[in-house]
């Protein structure tokens, strides 16, 4: 009698676990400093940290939905020193150094199960430049030390480290830490935060605040931070020399620095110099405040 009620439990089970899964060893090789490694998934989390040596190892793990879904596989090529890696399914068109294309969905040629996804876990060399994709997704770097291209259709995209960071998102949370060169963030909605030890910086956000700050600036490069909704607070070094833009509203604009406007304000937009006025710095806002802040 026990048997034939276990049974019956293990059936429902296996039926209801259809979401199959397997993690499998893509890449480990040799990937020299100074060259790229870049990862393109259709759909799925990046994962990435740091290791010694100079063995890039790529780890992927396969998700399918159900049981029918589009098989999802990988390739793998190389153009000079550098390494793409390719998350590939029935519906891709093109995947290569310049990029990622894929055709749109259409259940009258594609399986209306959808695609498998596959999330990525990069143990990355020291000194290797690294770009990583995602059509949906999230994707989280740790440890970079090189140059960083991080970027999601959907979904958060987290950088940690790295030299000169480009990190974005369609739709979802940006953040920067620890960058030691300049940064560029952006996301169709969502919030940016930004920390670096050295500037320049620049961020922008369909719908989402802006948190900046940078702990010293190496040139006077021209810097933008614009948003359709939230605030903008930016923390710039005591020797900032700027020449300021801000459009939104006067009374909601507040600066640490001791800034030179004239004329240069209305009730929608501020325009002044701090210092000898050294580069060009816009901020925009649809709705929120600007802060200019003092480190």
């Amino acid at each position: 009698m026990k048997l034939s009620f276990a049974m019956p439990l293990l059936l429902v089970a296996t039926v209801a676990g259809a979401q199959d899964s397997n993690t499998k060893q893509v890449f480990n090789g040799q990937v020299p400093s100074g060259a790229w490694l870049r990862i393109r998934s259709h759909k799925g989390d990046i994962r990435v940290t740091e290791t010694s040596g100079s063995t890039a190892t790529v780890t992927a793990r396969t998700r399918y939905r159900y049981s029918d879904s589009d098989e999802v596989t990988y390739e793998v090529k190389r153009d000079g020193a550098n390494v793409t890696i390719c998350s590939i399914t029935v519906r891709t068109r093109r995947c290569d150094d310049e990029g990622y294309d894929s055709r749109g969905s259409d259940s009258r040629r594609y399986n209306d199960r959808g695609e498998g996804s596959a999330d990525f876990t990069v143990s990355l060399p020291r000194g290797v430049k690294l770009l990583a994709s995602t059509g949906n997704g999230e994707v989280d770097v740790r440890g970079a030390v090189s140059d960083v291209r991080a970027s999601s259709g959907n979904g958060e995209v987290n950088v940690s480290g790295g030299s000169s960071v480009k990190a974005s998102s369609g739709n979802g949370e940006v953040s920067v830490e620890g960058a030691q060169d300049e940064v560029e963030a952006s996301t169709g909605n969502g919030t940016i935060r930004v920390k670096t030890s050295k500037g320049p910086v620049s961020a922008h956000s369909g719908n989402g605040s802006i948190d900046v700050q940078m702990q010293s600036l190496s040139r006077a490069d021209d810097m933008e931070f614009t948003t359709g909704n939230g605030s903008i607070t930016v923390a710039f070094p005591s020797n900032l020399s700027a020449r300021i833009d801000a459009n939104g509203s006067f009374r909601n604009f507040e600066t640490d620095f001791p800034i030179e406007m004239g004329r240069g304000f209305s009730g929608n937009r501020v325009r002044g110099t701090i210092g000898s006025g050294a580069s060009n710095i816009r901020l925009s806002t649809g709705n929120g405040q600007i802060r200019l802040r003092k480190i």
